[in-house]
């Protein structure tokens, strides 16, 4: 494969490669009237006349073929696009506009961040009418009403064609899932874009309409800098690009193109171009490996795309990917792209909603070193994920047991305490696990650590109350600041609170033998009966936490409960548990 062969299909080809050739001109070319850089949507709707599709109805892959002349024909007859201000500050991406006016960025690039900037704008207006969290896909929010309420069928027409369906030219997808190279993308398609960016602007301005901005106050950083990797030297990534010989030129052209953005200071442009990269490469791999065409029909590489970067589970067979990488380097994978509570540098990148500030060095760096890892297929390097969920609830675990800890060393008059339960269950003694399998879990899996998780971070909860409550009344005691009646009331506490510590560590026990079962065991015996016993766990942490608040007196309930109910409903659980 040469560097100026296409990533694309035969089929998709077709659709989006625009030949200049043999177009006929027309006349009127669309332009807004001396309004410089918009469209005139009424020249726009009588030539596109009864072809326009509602919004509501899904666009055909034959009706996309069939207007592929005719589409082409239009974006070379638009007027060209003109940067300003006023028109596209409604986006709130004015610095990354300006990036894409300048005569440096190549077309791929501008594409990447005017598409991701049509999406977010476009969810913002959505947001602003409704109030409501827009549509997480674009072609979903481009067939809503209010969007064409606001700003016409014509302009969202053309965007669902060029933009919004999969049986289309589909371009959003095309750059962000790495099929095109710069050559694959037209300045025509930069130029509309822009176009669509000022017009839409324009009419807004006209009515006056104030676009609110989604804000997204969590710093990605934050989230990138958890993955502890070494700093990453990038020269190191442009030698493995030189020594390997299974990756397509094409490939090798935009990661090298990527370093150099890298080493510029231009990191959300570097970024921009090597996430689709490594998508693609993994794409290719998987092709590879499977005897499939990785330039997949257009209808079919999502479904590859989702078997790569979908969490692997029990109702899969182990595919080969798994086998080609370490179960570190797919942690990683899983850590930086998949991982619901993880950073998703590729989908918030893609979906518009990182500032240009927010992609700074240091995740640049690491993406860079991703790509690296995964071309050379570094079986000495060691990773465990940290933002899966069964990983999340090892460190909640870690917490709770740091403030049982902590509320034990509560000092107490001996002579005070109560007795606790004598009749205390015998429950295994096991240690958190250091390392904990994410891939092919067994089913139900995901629910039984919901409620763990859940448990855990109200039990930590319950248990500083407990601590906070007991350790004030003592220092004012001390200080012989309490009245009879707050020293009775500390006299109630002290005599319940052995027996209430002690369900709490009951409590722990219980999460931390459950969390081991499910780490080291093929399956629970009965996972509705854990469930359902879960429910109840979750249920009296609750109370505990709530009634060990220092704002309330009310223990005796929990005291109550501890001993009547908590440990019944544990011995009857107990065969089930012992697992």
């Amino acid at each position: 494969m040469t560097a100026h062969e296409s990533f694309f299909s035969d089929e998709i080809k077709k659709l989006c490669i625009i030949e200049t050739k043999n177009v006929s001109e027309i006349s009127n070319n669309f332009a807004g009237g001396a309004d410089e850089g918009t469209i005139d949507w009424a020249k726009v709707e009588a030539y596109f006349g009864d072809k326009i599709v509602h919004h509501s109805q899904p666009l055909q892959y034959y009706y996309c073929r069939s207007m592929t002349t005719i589409i082409h024909q239009f974006l070379i007859c638009c007027p060209t696009a003109v940067i300003s201000e006023e028109k596209l500050s409604w986006t709130n991406r004015l610095d990354m506009l300006s990036l894409v006016g300048s005569t440096s960025m190549d077309t791929l690039s501008s594409s990447l961040i005017l598409t991701s900037i049509v999406e977010y704008s476009l969810g913002n207006v959505y947001q602003t009418e409704t109030g409501t969290v827009p549509p997480h896909l674009l072609r979903d929010l481009l067939m809503t009403d209010v969007l064409v309420n606001l700003l016409g069928e014509t302009p969202v027409y053309l965007l669902r064609l060029l933009l919004g369906t999969p049986n289309g030219i589909n371009l959003r997808n095309l750059v962000w899932h790495g099929f095109s190279s710069p050559q694959d993308v037209s300045p025509l398609y930069v130029n509309f874009l822009l176009l669509m960016l000022t017009s839409i602007g324009e009419r807004l301005n006209k009515l006056s309409y104030v676009v609110k901005h989604r804000e997204y106050a969590e710093y990605r950083g934050a989230l990138v800098n958890q993955i502890k990797i070494d700093r990453f030297c990038v020269t190191l990534l442009g030698k493995a690009l030189h020594n390997a010989s299974d990756i397509p030129e094409g490939l090798t052209a935009n990661w090298q193109h990527a370093i150099k953005l890298y080493n510029s200071g231009e990191y959300y442009q570097s970024v921009c171009i090597a996430l689709p990269q490594l998508e693609m490469y993994l794409r290719k791999l998987y092709g590879t490996l499977y005897d499939l065409d990785y330039r997949a029909k257009i209808a079919e590489y999502y479904i590859i795309m989702d078997t790569i970067f979908d969490e692997f589970d029990s109702s899969n067979t182990p595919n080969k990917i798994y086998n080609h990488f370490s179960t570190s380097l797919l942690e990683l994978v899983y850590d930086f792209l998949t991982a619901l509570d993880g950073p998703r540098i590729r989908d918030k990148l893609s979906h518009g909603e990182l500032k240009l500030l927010q992609i700074d060095e240091s995740i640049a760096n690491r993406i860079l070193h991703l790509s690296y890892l995964l071309l050379t297929n570094d079986s000495n390097f060691e990773y465990r994920s940290i933002f899966h969920r069964n990983a999340m609830l090892k460190f909640k675990l870690q917490e709770c047991e740091i403030a049982l800890e902590r509320s034990d060393s509560t000092q107490i008059p001996p002579d005070t305490l109560d007795t606790p339960e004598s009749d205390i269950l015998f429950l295994p003694s096991v240690e958190i696990p250091r390392n904990v399998p994410i891939f092919y879990r067994h089913a139900r899996e995901s629910e039984i650590v919901g409620f763990l998780t859940r448990i855990c971070i109200v039990h930590k909860m319950a248990i500083e109350y407990l601590h906070k409550s007991l350790s004030s009344r003592m220092e004012a005691l001390a200080k012989r600041e309490l009245r009879s009646r707050a020293r009775n009331t500390l006299d109630n506490m002290l005599r319940m609170f052995p027996t209430i510590w002690q369900g709490l560590k009951l409590i722990l026990q219980l999460v931390k033998w459950i969390f081991f079962c499910l780490m080291e065991c093929a399956d629970l015996p009965d996972a509705t009966q854990v469930v359902r016993f879960l429910k109840f766990v979750l249920k009296y942490t609750e109370n505990a936490a709530k009634n060990l608040n220092s704002k309330s007196n009310a223990w005796q309930p929990l005291y109550e409960a501890t001993k009547r109910e908590l440990y019944d409903k544990t011995r009857q659980n107990l065969t089930m548990l012992l697992c």
